[in-house]
């Protein structure tokens, strides 16, 4: 039986899709990417924006007209978005078959075994999976309640999973093949299991053989502590990268937000970050267009997008979420205004960007060969920079090459083997 997994979202439902298809290949089944091979089709959904609502929304309309000209084909909706509609989604598409919310993540793979009639008594017992580059889960839930923020209500409470399960599960994907592990979590700085907090349990996974990098997100700016700064510094598997949500430069906007820092204490932690990891790269979320932000809170946010000169960002424009604190105050901010505002953001970003890559022209950069797909390796930076690379070969794969960057674009760079 052939399955087909469509992620709307962000790295966690990245996470959890990558491990839903690992369980239902221990089943026996085959992982497809169109809908024309697929038995069934299984939608991880997210709810944190409205646009990624619509989005699934639009894939459910799609799949439900296929399914009328292949009756047999199964619908499973399973994510954030299946967790704040529930049954409203099987009312609005009759096709689909199962709805899983987030959080029940870990019994959707037995769901859809049982809706598939497949013996549910094969063990789940090696995970054979083989990429370059594996995620796994830290953490589940949210306690920060970000009054724009949708999470804590549809994942639930912060939960810190099992340390010693954590390290056993990265150590079986570096013996299939792993080179990297990302760490994820809504906020990983608070992980605390037991006596184990976030450091200690990066220290216990770098001691995995075999491994040779780990990243992390996300993290948040009231957590991030001098402990992860130190051992970013420190330990030679951290990479240089960490992507750290600013959101808005603006303190009236921050404490509307409820985020629990202001933008001085953000820069503080920049500032900290480059002076002891001088090749460190930047990445953040910007919200623009909330309730009450002002030109001025703006010009805050994009003073700070020219200062502090991120690697990369995330803009969004602000939408009202079901049940958050935000939704109750008015949304004062005109549809117009709020595309003009992200357009600008986004503008000056992409600006800094292409200053940033075309600097690395010429010079040689270490990457990780990651994907090897029509005669090209996709590979990464430390600081976590694509890079694709025209004259390597499938041999080169989970190998680190040096490469000499011979042209730049937004996000990625392009190049030889040195």
């Amino acid at each position: 039986m052939n399955y087909l997994i469509e992620t709307i979202g962000c790295q966690m439902n990245v996470c959890e899709s990558d491990w839903l298809g690992s369980v239902l290949s221990t089943y026996g089944m085959s992982k497809v990417s169109s809908l024309s091979d697929a038995d069934i089709v299984i939608l991880n959904t997210c709810s944190v924006r409205y646009q990624a609502e619509q989005k699934a929304f639009s894939y459910l309309g799609r799949a439900e007209e296929f399914r009328r000209q292949n009756p047999e084909i199964k619908i499973v909706v399973t994510g954030c978005m299946a967790e704040r509609l529930g049954l409203k989604i099987k009312q609005r598409f009759k096709s689909v078959d199962l709805v899983v919310g987030a959080k029940d993540i870990d019994i959707t793979a037995l769901k859809i075994i049982d809706l598939c009639n497949i013996d549910a008594e094969k063990q789940e017992e090696l995970d054979t999976h083989s990429d370059i580059v594996r995620y796994i889960t830290i953490m589940r839930g949210c306690d920060n309640y970000c009054s724009y923020c949708v999470v804590p209500f549809v994942r639930g409470r912060e939960t810190s999973l099992d340390a010693e399960i954590i390290v056993k599960k990265c150590s079986l994907f570096v013996k299939n093949g792993a080179k990297e592990i990302m760490l994820l979590g809504q906020n990983v700085n608070s992980y605390q299991y037991n006596d184990v907090n976030f450091t200690s349990l990066i220290k216990k996974i770098s001691t995995i053989n075999g491994l040779e990098r780990i990243r992390f997100m996300t993290n948040h700016p009231k957590d991030l502590g001098d402990d992860l700064v130190s051992v970013m510094a420190t330990e030679p598997k951290v990479c240089s990268h960490i992507h750290l949500p600013m959101q808005s430069a603006s303190n009236k906007i921050l404490k509307a937000m409820d985020r629990k820092y202001t933008y001085e204490h953000y820069l503080e932690l920049i500032n900290k970050l480059r002076n002891v990891i001088t090749d460190v790269s930047i990445t953040t979320d910007i919200i623009v267009g909330f309730p009450g932000e002002t030109e001025s809170d703006f010009e805050e946010t994009l003073k700070a997008v020219k200062d502090i000169r991120f690697g990369g960002s995330y803009v969004f424009r602000y939408s009202p979420r079901p049940n958050t604190k935000a939704s109750e105050l008015v949304d004062d901010v005109p549809l117009e205004e709020k595309k003009s505002r992200h357009a600008i953001i986004l503008k000056e970003s992409n600006k800094i960007s292409v200053e940033i890559v075309a600097a690395m022209v010429g010079s040689v950069q270490q990457v990780l060969a990651e994907r090897f797909e029509n005669s090209v390796i996709e590979a990464r930076t430390r600081g976590g920079r694509k890079v694709f690379v025209k004259d390597g070969t499938g041999k080169d794969l989970g190998k680190h090459l040096n490469v000499v960057i011979k042209e730049a674009k937004i996000n990625s760079l392009f190049g030889n083997i040195a």
